[in-house]
């Protein structure tokens, strides 16, 4: 079986499915072997839903196994109906915060990407990730809900709280975005308490007829790429992610042109690295380059390394194929954390390194803090 040519399939059937055109017949028929595998390919980037209808609108000589067929319908109808599901949460959830409180809830991914493909429901989202413009209001937030008796749990270093509205999970986020450096930490969080002070800091979208607030376009492209970046030093990130990155910049490529974006990016320490991500939105998704926001600075080399991590590791590194290797519990399961963290640490050393070199300090303090308390015990 060619995976080469079974992954080139994929990303023409996602840049078929992201853009709305019809697709190619190139590199078919497949047999139900391939066919299977495309399948599972699709599933592990967290893509089968959006390139579902693509697949249906394939010549009837090409189309996939009547059985995988019907599996995959079903499985596009279940992404529908959670996406349906979320829209219901959010717009209870934002309603009630709203009339029983001066709270705004910022949306963040999810569902205002969803909006931007040709068909949002069918974008797997996992969780409903809601922002407040600053830890205080964060905190207000968690008790209002407590008080509707539900739990809120979490917090931790990167004060993050999730609860479950239903079947539907919500997670509160204290921090636009995180830095594993100490000082950039603090002073993005000054930055971040100052800036949502001020007018403009948010724009609102039209979710299913329901409007929510979102971070405005130029937050957002800052909020997107840290959010990979932190993901990628860490566990890894799949297509998805970077189909939201490529319709985002793509559909606000307007406002991300404004003056100072290069320099809000540095800033957050990700310049280099959002270069590379749209470097790959470009070269493998299909994102027009009259749509960026500046002139890229990537490596090819480094793009098509990132291109094949991802195709490896899947969404957030969820289907690594090493991860079947990772021992159950204990001591041994940490150490393949820890060589994990610290080989994608490596990978991207050069292009943030201080968020790599501070990833694995953080690590180190983590585990002598687990040690530390185990002795005591």
């Amino acid at each position: 079986m060619d995976e080469n040519k079974l992954e080139n399939l994929l990303l023409r059937l996602t840049r078929s499915a992201i853009w709305a055109e019809e697709p190619s017949t190139e590199g078919f028929p497949l047999s139900e072997e391939e066919w299977y595998r495309l399948h599972f390919m699709a599933v592990k980037q967290t893509v089968h839903g959006i390139i579902y209808h693509v697949v249906c609108q394939l010549p009837e000589a090409l189309l996939p196994p009547g059985a995988l067929l019907l599996q995959w319908m079903k499985e596009a109808q279940l992404i529908e109906q959670d996406y349906l599901n979320q829209v219901r949460t959010l717009g209870w959830l934002t309603s009630r915060i709203e009339s029983e409180s001066s709270l705004t809830p910022i949306i963040l991914k999810g569902l205002p990407l969803a909006t931007l493909y040709p068909t949002p429901s069918l974008r797997y989202s996992g969780d409903i990730d809601v922002f407040y413009g600053s830890l205080a209001r964060c905190l207000q937030a968690n008790k209002l809900v407590e008080g509707w008796g539900i739990p809120v749990m979490g917090g931790g270093s990167e004060n993050e709280y999730s609860y479950m509205l239903g079947h539907v999970e919500v997670e509160h986020h204290g921090h636009m975005i995180l830095s594993h450096v100490p000082i950039l930490r603090q002073r993005l969080m000054a930055w971040t308490e100052h800036h949502f002070s001020q007018p403009g800091a948010t724009r609102k979208v039209d979710v299913e007829g329901m409007t929510v607030s979102a971070l405005a376009p130029r937050l957002d492209l800052v909020q997107l790429s840290s959010h990979s970046l932190k993901h990628i030093l860490n566990v890894g990130i799949g297509l998805r992610q970077l189909c939201d990155i490529t319709l985002f910049v793509n559909h606000y490529h307007e406002d991300l042109r404004q003056p100072g974006m290069r320099e809000m990016l540095s800033r957050f320490g990700v310049r280099r690295w959002t270069d590379i991500c749209l470097t790959y939105c470009v070269t493998y998704l299909g994102l027009p380059e009259d749509r960026l926001p500046y002139p890229l600075k990537a490596s090819r080399k480094r793009v098509e390394s990132m291109h094949r991590e991802v195709m490896r590791t899947g969404n957030f590194g969820h289907y690594d194929e090493r991860n079947l290797r990772r021992p159950e519990s204990g001591a041994a399961s940490k150490a393949f954390t820890a060589r994990r963290i610290l080989r994608n640490a490596a990978r991207y050393l050069t292009v943030s390194p201080l968020e790599a070199v501070s990833s694995i300090i953080d690590l180190t303090m983590i585990r002598l803090w687990e040690l530390t308390n185990k002795t005591t015990k």
